[in-house]
C-alpha cells in the first residue's frame, strides 16, 4: 500500500485541491462516456440492403410486374417490418451505456487538504481518497487503505452475495474481480466503513471498460458472421438464378407470363431461410449483460 500512496502521490490527508485540479485536467472527468449514435437512416439502409432482404425486394418487383399488388405490398411489409424489428434491437442495446452511466453515483466523499468534503465523482482524479460507509456506491475503482466493508458486485460478476472488502495485501495471480482490497465503480457498498485509493476513473474503471465495448462500432467481422454472409450471397445468387430459369422455362413451355412470375416469386421467397433475414447480432447484445461483457473480455 505506501507503493501505491508513493506513485499516486496520496498522504493521509488526501490531495489538496489545486492537485485535485490538475488531475483532473490531465486525466479528464470520471463518467462514462457516450458516443454518437449512428445515423437513423444510415442504419435503415444497412438492413435494407441486407442480401436476403434484396430477395424479397426481387419478389415484390415481380409481384407488381404480375399486376398482383396485394402480393407485392405484402411482401414491402415484410421487408420493413424485419428492419424496423432488427433497428429497435440495436436502439435497445445502445441504451446499455445509459444504463452504466446511472450506476454511478452524482456525489462522493473525499478527504481533500486533510477534510472530507462531497465532490462530484465527476471530478474524482486517481490518487483520491475516498470514505466508503454503508449504503455508498463506489464512484471509481479504487484499492482499500484502511478498514474493511461489503460491497454488491452482482452487476459485474452476477453474483447476489456480497463481497468482503478488507484493506491488506493483493493476491498474486488473482483474477481483478477476486483481489480482496478492491472495489469498483458502480458497485454499492452494503456494510462497513472504510478508506480507498483511487487508482482508475472513467474510461479505465472496469465499468468505463464495459462502457467502450459497448460502444465499439468498428469491428472485424467473426468467422461465423463472414460464413453467414457468404452464405446468404449465395442463396442470394442462386434463387434469383432458378427463378429467372423457371420463368424463362414456363414461357416457352406456353404458361401464361402471370402464373410463370407467380411460380418465380414463390421461388426467390421460399429461398429466404427464417432466422437468416436479419442481420448478425451486434456486441451490444453482449454488454446488456455487464458481466458477460467482462468476463468474455478477459
Amino acid at each position: 500500500m505506501p507503493l501505491l500512496r508513493r506513485e499516486l502521490g496520496t498522504g493521509p490527508s488526501g490531495l489538496s485541491a489545486r492537485e485535485a485540479a490538475r488531475r483532473l485536467a490531465v486525466y479528464g472527468p470520471n463518467e462514462v462516456r457516450r458516443k454518437a449514435r449512428t445515423s437513423l437512416g444510415r442504419e435503415l439502409v444497412r438492413q435494407l440492403v441486407h442480401p436476403l432482404a434484396m430477395l424479397l425486394w426481387a419478389a415484390a418487383a415481380l409481384a407488381f410486374v404480375a399486376d398482383i399488388a396485394v402480393l407485392g405490398w405484402a411482401i414491402v411489409a415484410v421487408v420493413i417490418v424485419n428492419a424496423a424489428f432488427a433497428l429497435l434491437q440495436e436502439r435497445q442495446a445502445e441504451q446499455a451505456v445509459e444504463t452504466l452511466a446511472r450506476y454511478l453515483p452524482e456525489h462522493a466523499w473525499v478527504i481533500r487538504d486533510g477534510q472530507p468534503s462531497a465532490v462530484e465523482s465527476r471530478e474524482l482524479v486517481p490518487g483520491d481518497l475516498l470514505v466508503l460507509d454503508e449504503g455508498a456506491k463506489v464512484p471509481a475503482d479504487a484499492r482499500l487503505t484502511d478498514g474493511g466493508i461489503e460491497v454488491d458486485l452482482s452487476m459485474l460478476t452476477g453474483e447476489s452475495a456480497p463481497a468482503e472488502r478488507i484493506a491488506g495485501p493483493g493476491l498474486a495471480g488473482a483474477p481483478l474481480l477476486q483481489e480482496p482490497n478492491l472495489v469498483f465503480s458502480g458497485t454499492t457498498c452494503t456494510g462497513g466503513q472504510a478508506q480507498a485509493i483511487v487508482f482508475a476513473t472513467g474510461d479505465h474503471t472496469e465499468l468505463g471498460r464495459i462502457a467502450a465495448l459497448s460502444q465499439r462500432t468498428q469491428r472485424d467481422p467473426s468467422p461465423l458472421e463472414r460464413q453467414v454472409k457468404k452464405v446468404a450471397w449465395l442463396i442470394a445468387a442462386v434463387a434469383v438464378a432458378m427463378g429467372a430459369v423457371f420463368l424463362v422455362a414456363g414461357v416457352a413451355v406456353g404458361l401464361p407470363l402471370t402464373d410463370s412470375l407467380i411460380f418465380a416469386i414463390g421461388l426467390l421467397v421460399a429461398n429466404v431461410p427464417e432466422g437468416l433475414l436479419s442481420p448478425s447480432p451486434s456486441p451490444l447484445e453482449y454488454e446488456l449483460s455487464p458481466a458477460k461483457a467482462l468476463w468474455s473480455s478477459g
